[in-house]
């Protein structure tokens, strides 16, 4: 693993990296949440000026996971040949071009069109925020790392759906897309002057067709990536699940005003944020594994207990709730940890790796969300099948991450 002393400035003893550093790159995580999240509270509003159901308007989120998923693929073999730093020029400048194209959209199918291209482009800071790190830190210094960088874009969703409907008091839904494209060149602005290469000269690789897919190939049958990386994606897939659902759950089933709305996903995201701080603090006792595993056990137990609340007379408001704060605040442990083992060894195909990592999670995120909608179940019980399945399957994959390594 090379160094790249320039990208790192000054550290503190406790801390191998920069926060200035680590708060840069959460800005470019933090794209993908703020887009997704910042609109949540205007889908009634855009379902009535498009003319349609919320539940189809609801198709545009499917669409952005589906930008970010096949996006990723192409940045990671990009940035591992020319670079962190020039993606982040093409990809920023697409995504203020989309948003600005969902904003004066007036029909449907040129609004999702525009939410995929925003993807593409949005999704150009989530591979070279991952990639930055591995460049730079080791294994145990890169999970401390990617649970502050979750802190960092832990705070869009927080935030951002109160904007969104602090936005929709004073201006149209538009309005958010202006202020997303506002963003975007933001962050150019801040890449341009702020942003250090990570990725030494030496380290670069071939862009050649078949390398790539040689590359791809060979991450696919690497069970030290495939295995965490994929467990990872599923126990993730629980927080695509609720994202595509939420509004609907909770203006749509519960009947809860756009503003409470808000507040609601605001504080199940803090849960998130907070036990990702603590994920630190947890790795250096016990281990990547051992919190992993952890983590694995509570989200399976909020999604099972979600499930199972559904099939009885007793679902409300702030039971579905508590379950739905401690499956999605258990990500904090598992998230972090997945994508630090997954990406430990990966060396100079880091870029490819952290690619092909984040295509699978937005891939299963599209097919959760997908097969939710396609379920025709109630609200609740929806969102706990589909939770339940997803875990389950990430911790069978997890327990054989387990036996591969005895």
């Amino acid at each position: 693993m090379s160094s790249a002393p320039s990208a790192l400035p000054s550290t503190s003893s406790s801390r191998p990296y920069a926060l200035s550093w680590i708060l840069l790159l959460g800005l470019l995580t933090a794209l993908g949440p703020l887009s997704i999240d910042m609109y949540l509270p205007a889908l009634p509003s855009m379902a009535n000026s498009f003319g349609v159901s919320v539940a189809a308007m609801s198709n545009s989120i499917p669409a952005y996971f589906l930008g970010l998923a096949v996006g990723q693929l192409f940045y990671g073999p990009i940035s591992d040949r020319f670079g962190r730093k020039p993606p982040l020029y093409f990809g920023l400048s697409l995504f203020v071009l989309a948003s600005v194209w969902c904003a004066l959209s007036t029909e449907l199918s040129s609004l999702l069109f525009a939410r995929t291209l925003q993807a593409l482009g949005g999704c150009v800071g989530v591979v070279v925020a991952r990639s930055a790190i591995r460049d730079c830190l080791s294994p145990q210094d890169s999970a401390q790392a990617y649970a502050m960088l979750l802190m960092v874009m832990g705070v869009a969703p927080i935030l951002a759906p109160m904007l969104g409907a602090t936005l929709l008091l004073f201006a149209s839904w538009q309005a958010v897309f202006w202020v997303l494209a506002a963003v975007g060149v933001g962050c150019l602005l801040v890449i341009h002057f702020r942003f250090k290469e990570t990725l030494a000269v030496e380290n670069r690789r071939s862009l050649a067709i078949g390398s790539v897919l040689r590359t791809y190939a060979q991450l696919l049958g690497d069970w030290r990536f495939m295995l965490p990386a994929l467990a990872g994606a599923c126990l993730l897939g629980a927080l695509f699940v609720y994202i595509s659902a939420c509004s609907g759950l909770m203006m749509g089933y519960f009947k809860v005003s756009e503003t409470a709305f808000a507040w609601l996903f605001g504080i199940n995201a803090s849960g998130f944020v907070i036990v990702s701080q603590l994920n630190a603090r947890f790795v250096r006792r016990y281990g990547l594994f051992k919190v992993f595993a952890c983590g694995a056990l509570i989200q399976w137990v909020g999604g099972m207990s979600l499930m199972l609340l559904a099939l009885t007379p007793w679902v409300s408001l702030p039971l579905v709730y508590a379950i739905l704060f401690m499956t999605i605040a258990a990500i904090g442990l598992t998230a972090p940890n997945s994508t630090a083992m997954a990406l430990a060894d990966q060396g100079q195909r880091a870029g490819m790796a952290s690619a092909l990592m984040g295509a699978m999670q937005f891939g299963l995120g599209l097919l959760g969300g997908a097969l939710l909608h396609a379920l025709a179940l109630s609200e609740v019980l929806g969102i706990g099948v589909m939770m339940a399945l997803m875990i389950s399957v990430g911790g069978l994959v997890l327990w054989r991450y387990r036996f591969r390594l005895n």
